[in-house]
């Protein structure tokens, strides 16, 4: 049994997983709750594109029950409502399409590690089978919700990014904007990532490509984005609560995702031990830490009232009805990221720029960076890992442990508070 167990792990933890998965969906699963509701809600619309299409997708900003989800997400919804006749068939077939993000996201470790590091394929399998354990990953193919469709294409393009720094092909570079500008028009949010892409291809491979050629890709490939709203003025973006709606205040947003990024990445503070590892030869970015921390306090002003926030913000507050708890934890959050950004900070200085303006409304919730921000910090965020991280059990159970983590505080607070 124990031989089975050692040469079978991987396989079964997919297998035990999944299945969880499928329980999941039949028992109506739904730990943050809001993917369930959003569904609710956004089906609605879809009875509307149904009675109307071309109405519906071309005045989408002036029909009822507005929100800032893509059009193109509810189009695919109506689409798969009507191929499968049942709402919940449609539900648990797209479950299953969804659910090959984890195939990618394996794709892509072993793109990365598996030569690198000499690494036996298991170990990545068995890492990249922690996303069915993401409290978000689960809600949302349960409920596919259109962060989680986008998901799957991102990943795809990042599959075809990741394999052009083993070998150049043009055929990769194109099949990368293809799949990035999929995911964009899923989730509006993903275009950003298309100037990370474009940024390293000018920087890297300008002297090897046409980097005009691939301007004009992007440019092709984002018109009808472009033309459906600032031309015919479809403006659905600004919908939305109060809260909702876009917020500039960076102040907030960035000590609150500066936390909610790095309780995500518990298991690389472990590895990387930042805080006590040659803590005295970081004196300059322990004072940064300190000043840049001091204008974000002075300037937040963040109203938990409206939800949101990050699980140390709410902590802050359960403990002492206050925020001082979370203002002594921000400078912990910056030097952490200060060390990121030095690590390779012509890289990750974009990436995380990026994560920062990810989220353009004024609430800001855990979800929006849970499974993705896992999934940056081991492709495209240079964190300069070890083959120890991959090989020691200690560091691979902890992300285990962190996501399990994730998942049961995203189950108690669903019934207080949504961070």
């Amino acid at each position: 049994m124990n031989k089975f167990l050692k040469y079978n792990y991987h396989i079964l933890t997919y297998i035990l997983l999944y299945s969880s998965s499928i329980i999941a969906f039949f028992l109506g699963e739904s730990v943050s709750l809001g993917p369930k509701n959003d569904l609710l809600y956004t089906l609605k619309q879809v009875e509307i594109f149904d009675k109307n299409f071309l109405y519906s997708f071309f005045n989408y900003d002036t029909i009822e029950y507005p929100n800032r989800l893509s059009p193109i997400y509810i189009t695919i919804l109506l689409i798969f409502k009507k191929l499968f006749y049942s709402l919940e068939f449609a539900r648990f077939v797209l479950l299953h399409i969804l659910i090959l993000s984890q195939i990618y996201f394996y794709k892509c470790l072993k793109t990365i590690f598996l030569k690198k590091f000499s690494l036996d394929k298991k170990i990545l399998f068995f890492l990249s089978c922690v996303i069915f354990i993401s409290p978000s990953f689960r809600a949302n193919v349960i409920w596919v919700e259109s962060s989680m469709m986008g998901l799957l294409f991102f990943l795809i393009g990042l599959y075809y990014f990741l394999k052009n720094l083993k070998k150049l092909k043009l055929k990769n570079i194109y099949l990368n904007i293809l799949f990035i500008a999929i995911a964009s028009y899923i989730r509006p949010s993903y275009c950003l990532f298309a100037i990370y892409f474009f940024y390293y291809y000018f920087v890297f491979y300008r002297n090897q490509i046409s980097i005009y050629r691939i301007a004009l890709v992007n440019c092709i490939l984002a018109f009808p984005a472009f033309y459906y709203v600032f031309i015919l003025d479809i403006y659905f973006i600004q919908f939305g609560t109060e809260a909702s709606l876009l917020d500039v205040n960076y102040f907030n947003k960035i000590a609150i995702i500066s936390s909610i990024i790095t309780f995500h990445l518990f298991p690389f503070l472990y590895f990387k031990n930042f805080f006590l590892k040659k803590f005295n030869d970081k004196k300059l970015l322990i004072f940064i830490s300190i000043l840049v921390s001091t204008l974000l306090i002075y300037f937040f002003n963040y109203d938990l009232y409206w939800g949101g926030g990050g699980l140390f913000l709410h902590l802050s507050n359960f403990l002492g009805n206050n925020n001082y708890l979370f203002y002594f934890l921000i400078p912990i959050f910056i030097f952490f990221f200060l060390n990121v950004i030095k690590i390779n900070f012509s890289n990750n200085i974009v990436v995380l720029l990026i994560l920062f303006l990810l989220t353009p409304q004024y609430q800001i919730f855990h979800k929006y960076y849970d499974p993705l921000v896992f999934i940056l910090f081991l492709t495209i965020v240079d964190f300069d890992l070890t083959r120890k991280f991959f090989t020691k059990k200690k560091f691979i159970f902890s992300v285990y442990f962190i996501f399990l983590s994730h998942y049961l505080i995203s189950f108690i607070n669903s019934y207080y508070i949504k961070f």
